[in-house]
Order: structure tokens, then sequence, then C-alpha cells
């Protein structure tokens, strides 16, 4: 067998060792997929919204507030025992969710709301909220800011009305003004511009990584960038039927303590690549993939 590290070049990091628990966060979401779905998707209402790819502190804020009593929904609470649940709980479920990519899954898509102008809502969403959330509504994960694009219209319009009553706190201040003195319309013209945004941004063009000269030591090795290689021409290519030509997939993946290894985004369309197969080793260059 002939090593073809083209076929699933890596750029090894030295990171600690993962600390998510994929297991007990499955366990717990088997709780949650009874409103939200089996993938975090979120149902269509005013009470379930999208959880999958928000950022994961965002997520464990929240919980922790309803875990604790600042924010107040019993039906989530009776469902999920988040009452009960610990830090490391929390903590396990937030990540898992953070890292679902919804992007190539084929659900349905997310309902237009139509009860606004779209075109007044961006105004004031200009005005008012893309400096968090950016311009696209996709929001900043590395600062927990959450996307409100890909998000259920009713449910952004019922939480607004929250803010406004402060049975909420936007942004975490109880002084915030943002939502002060909007009539009803006003929301609905918000809301319609946010339901026309795309739910995802742009992918980004995924490029080959050259493989490290130096590798961590063994017991380091739990945590890598990979990238599979976009080239048709490779042997392993042609082994697959080209099924690795522009493939696009691109991610984390980390080994888990449990021996498990761990995906990220955690439901990426591996179809692409239906068939692949084959052996690996870790060698003094790097993550070598031998196809068989």
């Amino acid at each position: 067998m002939k090593a073809i590290a083209a076929v699933l070049p890596l750029v090894l990091a030295i990171g600690p060792a993962a600390a998510l628990d994929i297991e007990n966060a499955k366990r717990i979401n088997r709780s949650c997929a009874l409103c939200h779905g089996n993938y975090g998707q979120g149902t269509p209402g005013t009470m379930s919204p999208r959880l999958a790819g928000l950022p994961a502190g965002y997520l464990a804020k929240e919980l922790r507030f309803y875990r604790d009593g600042v924010r107040r929904y019993p039906p989530m609470v009776i469902a999920s025992s988040v009452d009960s649940m610990t830090d490391k709980d929390i903590d396990d479920i937030s990540e898992y969710l953070a890292g679902v990519n919804l992007r190539t899954l084929n659900l349905p898509e997310i309902p237009a709301y139509t009860k606004g102008d779209a075109e007044r809502g961006e105004d004031y969403f200009m005005d008012e909220c893309k400096g968090c959330h950016r311009t696209t509504g996709l929001g900043k994960p590395e600062k927990d800011i959450p996307p409100l694009a890909g998000q259920y219209g009713s449910y952004l319009f019922n939480q607004m009305k929250r803010f406004q009553e402060k049975d909420r706190h936007h942004d975490n201040d109880p002084e915030d003004e943002t939502f002060d003195g909007l009539e009803d319309e006003a929301l609905d013209d918000l809301v319609t511009f946010l339901t026309t945004l795309p739910a995802h941004g742009p992918l980004d063009k995924v490029e080959p990584f050259s493989l490290q000269a130096e590798s961590p030591p063994e017991s380091e090795m739990t945590d890598a960038m990979i990238a599979l290689g976009t080239g048709g021409t490779t042997a392993a290519a042609q082994a697959t039927g080209g099924a690795l030509k522009a493939t696009k997939i691109a991610g984390r993946f980390k080994v888990l303590p449990t021996g498990d290894i761990l995906l990220t985004p955690i439901n990426q369309d591996m179809r692409p690549v239906t068939g692949l197969s084959g052996d690996f080793e870790v060698t003094e260059d790097g993550l070598l993939f031998i196809p068989r």
C-alpha cells in the first residue's frame, strides 16, 4: 500500500484533551429533541427555536439562566430537566448543539415571516442591530452573539416582545432600550427582514493544507484541522469515482479520552465521499490516510 498524503492533508495543532463528553451530550439531547428536533433545528412557533449552530457560550449562558431561575419557561425546564443539570452537562450539550451544521441536512426551510415590510425592517436593523449581529444577521460566534438569520420569525417576534416587557434582558442589560417604544408593526417589519436573510454564510473555499514537518508527541495529538483534498486526479479520487472532487468538506476532529473521534461540525454531510475507506497512521510527518 502506498501512502497518499494528499487525500487527507492535516495541520496538527497542540491543544488540551477534549472536554466534551459526547455520549452525555447525546443523552441530554434526547430530551431537547422533544421540542427542538433531533438536530436542534427547531420547530415553527414561538417557543422552540433553532439551537443548532448557536455559539456554545451563548447556549451555556442561557441554559444556566433557566437552571438558576433567571429565565422562566416551566415546560422547557420540566422537559429538559435543566434545573438538575450540572455545569458539565450544560457545557456538553452546548458544545454538541453548537457543532451541528444544518446546511446540508435537507431540512425544510424556515417559513418566511410576511407580516411586515422588509425594507423598513432593514433600515432599523442597519441602524440599531448590525453592530452586534453583523449586516448578515449571522452574529459573532467568537463573542457569543447569536445569529438572527435562520431563526423562526414567530420566535424572534416573541422574544422581542419579552425584551420590551423586560421579562428578558436584551444583551444582558436591564437598561437596554433597543426595543422600547417600538410598535408591533415595527417589530413585524424587523422580523420580516430577518427572515429574508440567508441562514448560512457562503461556503469558504477549502484549500489543501501541507503536513507539518514536525509533529507533537502522540499524547498531544488530540486536536487537528482537517480538510479533504479537492483535486479529482489523485489515486484516491480515482478509486472513489472522483468523489473527492470539490467536496468542500472541512472542519475539526478530536480524539476523545474514550478513543472516539468527534467531528465538528457534528452533522457534516459526508455523502460526497461515500465508499471512501482506508487505514491511517500517525507518522513523523503528520497524519496520513492510506487508501485500501
